[in-house]
C-alpha cells in the first residue's frame, strides 16, 4: 500500500522526512542532526498464518501484506479513493469498469506486473473460500485484460463497494506466474509482491523481518528494515515497549494503556475504529433459531456494565451492529436490561427451567473477558453458556462442525470503512464464518439492494433499514464500538492512526536514542 503518507502529515513532518531521505539514515530537526534507526521494530499480538492475500484473513497479516503488496486503488486520509497500481479508471456501465495500469511496476522477483496478474487476482478473490463471500458480486469470468496495461473488471450486478474492496488487502495483486509455479502454501510463506518491502526472513513463532525494496516503483520506505515481532501475551507486549526493545506496539489492552500513557518516553495513541464487538446468534441452531430465545439472551445482559468492565474509557456501548464511524451507520435503539423479562421469554420459548447453549470465542483478552462476564450474567436468567476459548484455526473449524455453536463472541472490523463489509459479509446467506448462518431471504434481499445502489444517500438509507432489521430481530447482540490503542516510543515519526487497525508503516521510522 504505497501511498505517499507524507501527504497527510504536517509540513514539519514533511521537512523531516524529505530532508533526510532514508538512504543515508540521517535526519535534521530543530535540535540538529539525528540518526534514523536501521530497523523499525513493531510488535504484533499474533502471528500471520501466511502472507497470501487471498488465503489469510488476519488483521495482523494485513499489516505485513500492505508493505509487501500493492492494490489497484487506495484511500487517502479523507477516505477518498485514489490511484495506486491503477492510474485511472472509468465506468463503462453499471457492471464494467476499465482500469489503466502503471507500466513501471515490477514484482520483487523481477517480473513486470501486467493486466493478466490483475485478472488472475480477481479470479482468486472470487473463488478462494476465504474471500468468496466478500467478492460474490465480482464477475471473474468476464473480467478481462484488453492489453498488457488495461483491464476491465466485471460485476455480476451493480455493486457500490467495488472501489472500496479494491483497496482491501484481499485485493493485493499477486504474480500469476509465481503463484501457479510454487502453489499457495509456498507463495504465502515466501511472498512475491510489488510493494515497498520484501520479506527477508521469517522466524516462526518469533518475528518477520522485512527489507526495504529499493527497486520499488514509488517513494521508497523510510526504514531499511521493519521487524514485526510476535508477542501474544498483552502484558509482555507493553513491557517490550517500556524497555525500549520495540518502537511500536499494536493492540494495546486497556489494562496496559494507562501505564504507557504515564511513561515520559512513550506515547499512547487512541482513536476510533471501524470495529464493533458483538455476540452472534446462530439462526441455524434449534435453540438460537427461536426468536424468543435470542430476545431473552439480549434482555439478560447488562450491556452498559459489560462494555464498561471490558473497555473502560476505550469503548462505548454499541447501539447498532455497524460502527458509528462507517458511512450509513444508524443508531437503532438503546439496550434494555431485564432479567425477569428474559426468564419469561425463555418460558414462552419452551424453556421454563432454563437452557444450555454452546459457544465459542478466540484467545483474545477482550473476547475471553466478555465470555466470562456474559456467562455470569446469563446464569441469573437460567441460561448456561458453555463458551470454548479457542485458537484461530480451531475457532474457525468449530464454526463449521455440526452447524456451528449457538453463540459466538467476536468482532467485525470493516477495514475499508464500507457498510457492505460491515454487514454483507457476516449476515449474508453465503457467509462462511459460521457466526449467523442466515437463511433469511428478506435480509439477503435488503443487503443486495443496498449494495447495488450507487447513490450515497439512498444506499445509506437502505443500510439503515438493514441495521434495524438485524438488531431488532436479535440476529446479533451489539456490545461496543471500540477504540484502537497503540503505544509508541517518543522517537517514532510519521505514525498515523488507522481506524482499520492496519497502520501503513511504509513511511514510519524511529530516531536512535
Amino acid at each position: 500500500m504505497k501511498k505517499l503518507l507524507s501527504i497527510i502529515l504536517s509540513v514539519s513532518m514533511l521537512v523531516l522526512l524529505v530532508g533526510c531521505g532514508p538512504q543515508d539514515n540521517k535526519a535534521s530537526d530543530a535540535s540538529g542532526e539525528k540518526t534514523i534507526k536501521e530497523t523499525l521494530t513493531v510488535v504484533l499480538s499474533s502471528e500471520p498464518v501466511n502472507l497470501n492475500p487471498q488465503v489469510c484473513n488476519m488483521l495482523n497479516a494485513y499489516v505485513a501484506e500492505f508493505l509487501i503488496y500493492d492494490t489497484l486503488l487506495e484511500k487517502d486520509a479523507d477516505g477518498n479513493i485514489v490511484p495506486n497500481l491503477a492510474t485511472s479508471w472509468e465506468m463503462i456501465d453499471d457492471t464494467h469498469i476499465r482500469f489503466k495500469l502503471r507500466d513501471d511496476v515490477y514484482f520483487s522477483n523481477g517480473e513486470q506486473m501486467k493486466a493478466s496478474d490483475v485478472v488472475y487476482t480477481i479470479s482468486r478473490c472470487v473463488n478462494s473460500p476465504v474471500t468468496t463471500s466478500t467478492y460474490k458480486f465480482f464477475d471473474d469470468v468476464n473480467t478481462v485484460a484488453e492489453d498488457d496495461f488495461t483491464v476491465v473488471i466485471a460485476l455480476k450486478q451493480p455493486f457500490a463497494a467495488v472501489y472500496s474492496l479494491l483497496t482491501h488487502a484481499y485485493s493485493s495483486i499477486v504474480s500469476k506466474s509465481y503463484v501457479e509455479k510454487v502453489g499457495d502454501d509456498e507463495a504465502g510463506l515466501k511472498p512475491v509482491g510489488t510493494g515497498a518491502y520484501t520479506l527477508d526472513k521469517w522466524t516462526s513463532g518469533s518475528a518477520l523481518l522485512l527489507r526495504r525494496n529499493d527497486k520499488y516503483w514509488g517513494e521508497k520506505g523510510a526504514s531499511k528494515f521493519i521487524e514485526l515481532k510476535v508477542i501474544t501475551e498483552s502484558a509482555n507486549r507493553a513491557i517490550e515497549l517500556e524497555t525500549g526493545a520495540a518502537d511500536i506496539v499494536l493492540d494495546v489492552t486497556t489494562n496496559d494503556a494507562s501505564r504507557i500513557e504515564a511513561a515520559e518516553n512513550l506515547k499512547l495513541i487512541c482513536g476510533p475504529s471501524f470495529r464493533t464487538t458483538f455476540i452472534g446468534l446462530n439462526l441455524g441452531k434449534e435453540e438460537t433459531g427461536n426468536p424468543k430465545v435470542r430476545e431473552a439472551l439480549a434482555y439478560a445482559l447488562d450491556i452498559e456494565a459489560l462494555a464498561d468492565a471490558v473497555y473502560e474509557q476505550y469503548g462505548t456501548v454499541a447501539d447498532s451492529i455497524m460502527s458509528n464511524t462507517v458511512a450509513g451507520y444508524k443508531a437503532v435503539r438503546k439496550h434494555e436490561y431485564n432479567v425477569e423479562k428474559a426468564k419469561a421469554l425463555l418460558a414462552e420459548a419452551g424453556y421454563p427451567n432454563g437452557i444450555t447453549l454452546s459457544g465459542r470465542t478466540q484467545t483474545i483478552v477482550e473476547f475471553k473477558t466478555i465470555a466470562e462476564v456474559v456467562q455470569n450474567m446469563w446464569a441469573d436468567a437460567g441460561i448456561k453458556a458453555e463458551i470454548q476459548v479457542l485458537d484461530k484455526a480451531t475457532y474457525s473449524e468449530k464454526g463449521k462442525e455440526n452447524g456451528g455453536t449457538n453463540i459466538t463472541v467476536t468482532a467485525q472490523t470493516a477495514t475499508t470503512g464500507d457498510a457492505y463489509q460491515a454487514i454483507g459479509t457476516i449476515f449474508s446467506t453465503n457467509s462462511t464464518s459460521g457466526i449467523i448462518n442466515s437463511s433469511d431471504k428478506d435480509l439477503e434481499d435488503m443487503i443486495e439492494q443496498a449494495s447495488s445502489t450507487y447513490d450515497d444517500a439512498e444506499r445509506n438509507e437502505l443500510y439503515a433499514k438493514t441495521q434495524d432489521y438485524i438488531v431488532n430481530n436479535y440476529y446479533a447482540i451489539p456490545i461496543a464500538f471500540t477504540s484502537i490503542i497503540t503505544g509508541t516510543a517518543n522517537e517514532v515519526q510519521n505514525y498515523v492512526h488507522s481506524p482499520a487497525n492496519t497502520p501503513d508503516l511504509t513511511y514510519v521510522y524511529a530516531y536512535a536514542k
